[in-house]
Parts: C-alpha cells; structure tokens; sequence
C-alpha cells in the first residue's frame, strides 16, 4: 500500500515536472517576440533621430506654418494674493503638433516616449506670468509620439497675474486669465490654436477658499503673434466670513445702537458706550488680516460707518452727562423743541413750569433734555444701522455697482 502511494507520487511529481517544461517553451516565443519590439524601437529611434535636430521646424513646407492645439488640464487653484494680484494654479498643457521628420512605416511599433528635450517643441510660455520666462516642463517629462503626432503635457505651477477687484468682499468673484504664447516664432511659423477641450477641470481638487463658476478659451492674433487665452471665473467662498467677521460685527453695531437705553443717571452709560467702541476697535485689528488689503471695498466702507457711530455716540454721551448735571435754566426754545415734538410724557407729572390761566404745564429740566436726545438718537441710529446694514448686504450679494 505504501509503495503504491510512493510510486503515486513521483508519477505526479513528474507530471508537474513536465507542464512546467512545455510551459517555458511556449513562453520562449513570447520572449522572443518581445526582445524583437524592443529591438524594432531601438531601430526605429537610431533611424529617426540620427539626422533630426530639435533646432528645426518639424514641417516640410515651410510656406505652411506649424499649426499646435493646445488645451489645459487644471488640478488645483493654490491661491489668490489680493495685494500682489497673484493667480497661482497647478496643472499642465495639453500640446499636440505633427512632426514630418518623425514618422515611420513599420507596423512593430506604435508609439514612442522621448524626452522633451530630445525632440522640437514649440517654445510656449506664459506671457502674463509674474516670474520672468523658463521653459514648459521638465527634464523627466516623456512626449508621445504615434507616427508623427506628438503629444506634449507640461506640468507647471502657474503663477499669473490677475486683476483683483475686492468690491464686493466677500461675495465677490475674480476672473483671471492664463495667456500662452509662442515667444519667438512669427504666426506665419508656427500657429497657436485652442484645441476642442478647452480648460477641463473634471480632475480638479477643490479649493477651501475659491470655487470656479465658469471657464472659457479663446485664441487671440495680434499683428505677428499668436496666442490663446484661458479664462477662469472664481468664485470667493463667502461662509468663513460671514460667520467670523460679517455676523460680530452686526452684533457690535447693534450694541452701540442701544447705548441710548441706558439712563444717564445710572452712571454706566459712558462705560458702557466706551466698551462697546474699543471692542469694536480690538475687533477690527484682529480681522484686519484676514480682510484684502485693497481699498475700495463697499463692506470696508462699511466698517467706517459702524466705526462713525461709535465715534457720535461716544461724543454724543460725554455731552449728555455733562447736560445732564447742569444747574441753570433750560431755554425757552429747547422747551419749544421738546414740547412740539410731542416728548412732553419725558417729563414728571407732579411739577409745575407755569400755571397761568389755570393750565398746567409739565415741567422741562435738564435730564428730560438727555432722555429727549437719547430718544431721538437712539431712533436715528437704529433706523439708519438697519438701512445701512440691508442696503449694503444687498449690494454685496446681487454684486451691484454704484455709481460712486
């Protein structure tokens, strides 16, 4: 029994032996078939590039130019510098020309990867760059070439310059342009065209801080040159602001509106008058980094007037108190004021200015003078922060331009 499971298995051992041997002989073809492609290409490029130089324009008839589509494949957006007006963006070209001096006939090989040096290329730049001029690429970067078409992706940090329009901060949305030019040849050489995809933003990572609305390419001649522009429109992402500057501020201007409740005689008035100012005066240095350096933005303008009613109701009290504390008469035509402004309930019923006639009239002093301008003041401000408050939060969200 013992043997006949010895001998059971070395007939299998054998077995495995031989599968494994006609294994490796089917595979010797296929290792031949591969060092053949591989010695086709070697060929192939000993034959291409040993009269090629990268100093001549790849087109046999020179009186036709070198047409070159070009689109951009955007990654991400990196950042957007408000003061410098700085664009910077990560992504890469989309080149593709035909070379004549690169073409072959033999059908064992397809495709070919050659480095960018190694070939012509057309000498693409970024014209509203905001570092001087270098060369698209890198070293290690391969172009594919399939029997004389060549396919050329350039990866960059681009950095561009933008104008920067900061009016309606923080809703506002910046277009940029990124403008590719080919800096030496004459567009009768070589000619610059915006392929069919435009500016594709399908892999793009999102950015915390900007969103893009829309995107468009266009090319552009202007007398001997050649360009194509791509356009982004960003769009500001607003919520961070909204909740860390727009919402405490609101509130602090709201708090400076009832500054006014308060009665002179509980001697905090002025404490709480002055609190409320320097803290929105410590609010404003604190947010102050995070609010574009630029001028004329209408929410800028907009802390300006809160900062102004701080600065009135701080004058406007210090003036009531010392009002309020006065001993002498009060005028005739402060009296009239008070009166035909129907304020007269201000006053205590139980005193007596003047019974001619038998007709009382309620006595004016100079704390119902302070209670009258606290009432006055504090509907002024209050209607006028609400106006100002709605009015500019409509024009910076519908993006309105005023005629200022």
């Amino acid at each position: 029994m013992h043997s006949l499971i010895k001998r059971c298995s070395v007939d299998m051992e054998q077995i495995i032996r031989i599968a494994l041997l006609i294994i490796s002989f089917d595979a010797i073809p296929c290792l031949a078939q591969a060092i053949g492609g591989g010695d086709a290409a070697l060929d192939l490029v000993t034959s291409l590039f040993s009269n090629y130089s990268t100093i001549v324009r790849p087109n046999k008839d020179y009186s036709k130019p070198m047409n070159v589509d070009l689109d951009m494949i955007l990654v991400g957006i990196n950042g957007l510098d408000e003061v410098e007006g700085k664009l910077t963006t990560t992504g890469y070209l989309s080149v593709r020309w035909i070379d004549e001096y690169l073409t072959w006939d033999t059908a064992e090989v397809m495709q070919l990867y050659i480095p960018q040096d190694r070939i012509w290329k057309p000498d693409l730049t970024l014209k509203n760059g905001f570092t001087k001029l270098t060369t698209l690429g890198s070293d290690f970067i391969l172009a594919q070439i399939m029997n004389g078409a060549v396919f050329w992706q350039p990866f960059e940090v681009f950095e561009s310059k933008c104008t920067i329009d900061i009016t309606h901060f923080p809703f506002d949305q910046q277009t940029c342009e990124l403008v590719f030019v080919v800096w030496s040849y004459f567009i009768d050489d070589v000619n610059v065209t915006k392929g069919n995809n435009g500016i594709e933003i399908e892999d793009m990572e999102e950015s915390a801080q900007w969103s893009i609305i829309s995107t468009s390419a266009k090319e552009d001649k202007e007398g001997t040159e050649s360009k194509v522009t791509f356009t982004l429109t960003l769009q500001r992402s607003s919520g961070y602001y909204i909740f860390n500057i727009i919402i405490p501020v609101i509130f602090l201007g709201l708090l400076n509106v009832f500054t006014y409740v308060l009665p002179a005689d509980s001697g905090e008035k002025m404490g709480y008058a002055m609190t409320v100012f320097l803290s929105f005066s410590v609010f404003l240095t604190i947010v102050s980094s995070e609010l574009p350096k630029s001028s004329g933005s209408y929410f800028g303008y907009y802390l300006m007037a809160l900062l102004g009613f701080g600065v009135i109701t701080v004058c406007v009290t210090a003036f009531e108190l010392r009002m309020h504390h006065w001993q002498s008469k009060v005028p005739s035509w402060v009296k009239t004021i008070i009166r035909c402004a129907c304020c007269c309930c201000l006053c205590e019923d139980n005193r007596v200015d003047d019974v001619e006639n038998k007709k009382k009239i309620k006595k004016v002093t100079w704390p119902d003078v302070t209670a009258f301008i606290d009432f006055v003041m504090f509907w002024i401000l209050f209607i006028s922060f609400i106006a100002l408050t709605g009015v500019v939060m409509v024009i910076l969200k519908l993006r309105i331009k005023m005629p200022f």
